[in-house]
């Protein structure tokens, strides 16, 4: 009879990341605005191999972000599968409110209006995050930048290893942690320890976009434990 299989978190390696990216893209297939906007055709091949790019970047740059991968294991001699992915950052500077300050805007989204849009929301989604370092004395605060769980495996606990691994991290480092989060991710955070500051955060942009859909996220904040 085999063992059920566990669930352990391990840190991502660069090999991994293709894989780590296609589990972002079929975690939030097309319901979530702000992943589409920053990842356009994050679904195809080119807008995997693209992103897949852009992550490898941030990896190798990223000197305080870490980069885990959450890995089905079992004993019956198969192959480990990584089912969801987590990045957690040490931010202790507001980050840039212009993304091509980061971004090639004219690479990753040649159409004019695309680009305009992603950089809107770009400003307004960094907005409560930059507030929370400003006021964090110097100290910065701990990010979770993304939490992707494949599909086929949610509710197995792999959500809740990957906070937890940057919730022990940021009680280590006496660093507030931050979040935005999905309607869907606001219970498990909320499970985690962190507790709701914004609802629903602003997404205001340009009359002409008012057509588009547009991100829903709560900002949650969590205070270290001793």
């Amino acid at each position: 009879m085999n063992s059920r299989p566990k669930v352990t978190v391990a840190l991502l390696e660069d090999d991994d990341v293709p894989t780590a990216f296609q589990v972002l893209s079929e975690s939030f297939s097309h319901n979530a605005p702000l992943v589409n906007n920053l990842y356009p055709n994050h679904d195809t091949p080119a807008g995997r191999a693209s992103g897949s790019e852009r992550f490898l970047a941030w990896k190798l740059v990223g000197k305080d972000t870490t980069f885990l991968k959450a890995v089905l294991d079992s004993d019956s001699g198969e192959p480990s599968k990584i089912i969801g992915i987590a990045i957690w950052a040490h931010l202790a500077k507001p980050l840039p409110s212009y993304l091509g300050d980061i971004e090639n805007l004219e690479k990753h989204w040649p159409d004019g209006e695309n680009r305009e849009f992603v950089v809107q929301l770009w400003k307004n989604f960094v907005y409560p995050r930059n507030q929370a370092i400003t006021e964090s004395n110097g100290k910065g605060v701990y990010a979770l930048e993304l939490l992707a769980i494949h599909p086929d495996y949610q509710r197995m606990g792999a959500g809740k290893a990957l906070v937890d691994w940057g919730n022990k991290k940021a009680d280590e480092l006496r660093l507030q942690g931050v979040v935005e989060a999905t309607s869907f991710g606001v219970p498990l955070y909320e499970k985690c320890g962190f507790h709701s500051q914004i609802e629903e955060m602003a997404f205001a942009t340009d009359e002409k976009f008012n057509g588009r859909q547009k991100p829903k996220l709560t900002f949650l904040t969590r205070e270290p434990e001793t």
